[in-house]
């Protein structure tokens, strides 16, 4: 029984490594059972196909919820630092995992988005650290309900990282920081009344 566990996982992390790095689409069975070191036919012991594959893969290395994991440890003695520690420890994860964010562009590209319910229905925290922190720091903070505040933190880093890729590192200094960001994320771009 253990080496049914330890070749399913054995497949899922070589199809992860497939997925992100080829696609779905280019990433074949064989290229999967050859990154495993299984033979080809024993993928389907385990799995459907290659989409039963993509699926399971995507379920359980879905970034958002690798980001509500990290977000549960980021701590803060008041909001602002709450909030900053969280942006600047997500920036720092994706920035060391870039994968991540392939995995969910080829759900979105070649996949249509087709699991991305399926897996906040079956991956989605309960009952998150992070939440309950904002929640007790909400005198701080405008009235703004809780999962729009993890939208906008997680987006904000989101935001920032694609369009890093876009303009490139070099050219940080003139479209703005993190810390530039996450100042505006925080205080908004109007001036106080």
């Amino acid at each position: 029984m253990d080496s049914d566990i330890t070749t399913k996982e054995r497949i899922l992390d070589a199809s992860y490594r497939m997925f992100v790095k080829k696609g779905f689409k280019g990433s074949s069975m064989r290229d999967i059972a050859q990154e495993a070191g299984i033979k080809a036919g024993s993928i389907y012991n385990h799995f459907g196909g290659k989409e039963e594959i993509f699926e399971a893969v995507f379920i359980e290395k879905h970034p958002m919820f690798t980001i509500l994991k990290i977000l549960d440890d980021v701590r803060g003695e008041n909001a602002e630092e709450l909030i900053t520690n969280a942006v600047n420890k997500i920036n720092r994860e994706m920035q060391r995992e870039p994968d991540l964010l392939n995995l969910f562009f080829v759900e979105l590209v070649e996949m249509n988005g087709d699991h991305i319910a399926t897996a906040i229905k079956k991956n989605f925290p309960t009952d998150s650290e992070f939440m309950k922190q904002i929640f007790n720091m909400k005198s701080e903070l405008r009235d703004i309900r809780e999962p729009v505040l993890v939208r906008a933190i997680i987006g904000t880093v989101f935001a920032n990282m694609m369009f890093n890729w876009f303009i490139g590192e070099s050219n940080v200094r003139r479209w703005g920081n993190m810390a530039e960001m996450t100042d505006v994320l925080m205080h908004g771009i109007l001036r106080s009344k």
